[in-house]
This record gives structure tokens, C-alpha cells and sequence, in this order.
């Protein structure tokens, strides 16, 4: 009987290793559906929906823009400033790399632009298009942060 239970026993250890090591290895449930969610709501200019996917502290950096805001708020203020000036702008994700609560995107950006260009100089009407790629982190649910990296200059090219 005590081999059968010494079996039995190991047998049961290995299965819950075997379990955690996988569940370690794969990613939280839902965190790139959050990220999706983001993308969707700055696509269709959802402040609600940009409110209820942010953390309270959350931080929003655009490094091209030389933008970092904290907080829903200020990332919808933000947005609201990127679609006065590119009203029909579409954001869409063509690679992902999900590890653990960190989700990386590549992304191409595309609209018409109306202000200043990297020079200064004032442009109407503009048809732009870029690459770059984000780096979002989760937390419960809530983007935590999200960070944006491209070169603002190739997109006027």
C-alpha cells in the first residue's frame, strides 16, 4: 500500500508542476484583449471606453510627440488633440508579442493630417502613413501603462 500511495503521491506532484510551469509560461487571461480594446476605442475616438480600460494612474507616453500624460483624463485630451488634427486616422496592429502583463505591438498609423509638419511648416490635408511599435503593460485588467515609439519624420515622407 505504501508504494501505491508513494506513486500516487508523485504522480500528483508532478501534475501540479507540470500545471504551474504552464500557466506560468502563458499570458493573463484577457491582457491583449484589453490592449485591443484600446486600440478599437482610439480607432472609433471612445473617451468612454478609453476611461474604463486605464488604470487611474495610468500613463500614456507617445516619445515621438514628446507626450506623457497620467491618467485617463489626460490621455483623452490627448486623443481629442490627435483627431482634431487627423479626424479619419486608423491605428491597426499587425504583430503582437505577448509576456506575462507586457504586450508588445507592431502597428501602422494611417490619415490625413492637417497642421504642422516636422519642419514646422504648416500642411493641410495631408495623406500620411508610418510604422512603429507600443509597449502596453496590464494590471488587473487596466492598462497600466502604454508606451508609443516610431520616427514622426517617416510618416511625412
Amino acid at each position: 500500500m505504501t508504494t501505491m500511495s508513494n506513486a500516487v503521491a508523485s504522480l500528483l506532484a508532478i501534475t501540479i508542476v507540470g500545471c504551474a510551469v504552464y500557466q506560468k509560461k502563458q499570458p493573463a487571461e484577457g491582457d491583449k484583449a484589453v490592449v485591443d480594446a484600446y486600440i478599437r476605442a482610439w480607432n472609433q475616438h471612445d473617451t468612454i471606453a478609453l476611461d474604463t480600460l486605464l488604470a487611474a494612474d495610468a500613463i500614456h507616453e507617445d516619445v515621438a510627440q514628446n507626450f506623457r500624460g497620467k491618467g485617463p483624463k489626460a490621455v483623452i485630451t490627448f486623443m481629442r488633440g490627435v483627431a482634431a488634427a487627423e479626424p479619419d486616422y486608423k491605428w491597426t496592429v499587425t504583430n503582437t508579442v505577448e509576456d506575462g502583463k507586457s504586450i508588445a505591438l507592431e502597428w501602422t498609423w494611417t490619415s490625413t493630417y492637417t497642421g504642422p509638419d516636422p519642419t514646422g511648416k504648416r500642411v493641410t490635408n495631408k495623406r500620411m502613413s508610418g510604422r512603429g511599435m507600443s509597449l502596453a503593460e496590464i494590471d488587473n485588467g487596466k492598462i497600466k501603462s502604454f508606451t508609443d515609439y516610431y520616427d514622426m519624420a517617416s510618416f511625412f515622407r
